[in-house]
């Protein structure tokens, strides 16, 4: 009977020491799968190929069980970051970029400037505001769908009918060789003409104040400034 319990004790013991001694690796420890975090912002590339390792040799610039990083190469960009306005860029990854727009309650394309609204939207190329809104803003009556600034001014209205500031000015007209509603500085010869003189631009029709800025080159809407707004 003793024989027999040294025979049983001797390799248990054997084996307990064979584990002390070549590590954790045979008693049964799992591997994770380490997912690349080249911005080390917490959240990973999980597209990229994960790397198979013990939690005591993780990888550096590695980690594991993290959600989907939609740009591993921008630490502000992740789920949950917050989202800055007018930058075209996802940051919380919802698929959706953060644009201000201007209340248009009376729905004439130009927005009250002192009510501004982050809304997040799908495609800045889509030139649909939501609902109720406008991209620009300019509007001094947002109450009133003939008060904007590609309004015609009316002479002796008691009303600055195109937000020029001016109220009741002399029915003047200036050319607009483009034909964006926005005139140049020249006057208009005879019939036709414009009542305000805001174009930067009066041969270029996508380029007049209260433009959607775009990437291309150019300085919509003349604020002097080439595409403040990137991709």
């Amino acid at each position: 009977m003793k024989k027999r319990i040294i025979n049983i004790g001797i390799p248990l013991t054997l084996l307990v020491v064979a584990i002390f001694i070549i590590g954790p690796a045979c008693s049964g420890e799992p591997t994770y799968r380490w997912y690349p975090d080249m911005d080390d912002d917490g959240y990973a590339d999980t597209s990229a190929t994960p790397i198979e390792a013990y939690l005591a040799d993780q990888p550096a610039g590695y980690i594991r069980g993290a959600q989907a990083d939609c740009d591993d190469t921008n630490a502000d960009v992740y789920p949950g970051a917050t989202e800055i306005p007018d930058n075209l860029t996802d940051e919380d990854c919802n698929g959706k970029i953060a644009i201000t727009f201007y209340a248009d309650k009376d729905e004439d394309g130009f927005g009250n400037p002192d009510s501004p609204v982050i809304i997040e939207i799908d495609d800045y190329n889509n030139d649909d505001a939501p609902n109720g809104y406008s991209w620009v803003a300019g509007d001094c009556d947002d109450s009133n769908v003939a008060i904007n600034p590609l309004a015609e001014e009316i002479y002796n209205n008691g009303m600055d009918d195109n937000c020029n500031g001016e109220t009741d000015i002399d029915d003047v007209k200036y050319k607009d060789a483009d034909g964006d509603g926005y005139g140049s500085t020249t006057f208009a010869d005879g019939d036709g003409g414009v009542s305000n003189n805001l174009d930067c631009d009066d041969s270029n029709a996508k380029v007049h104040p209260y433009a959607k800025e775009v990437l291309d080159g150019l300085d919509n809407d003349c604020d002097g400034t080439i595409d403040e707004i990137s991709f």
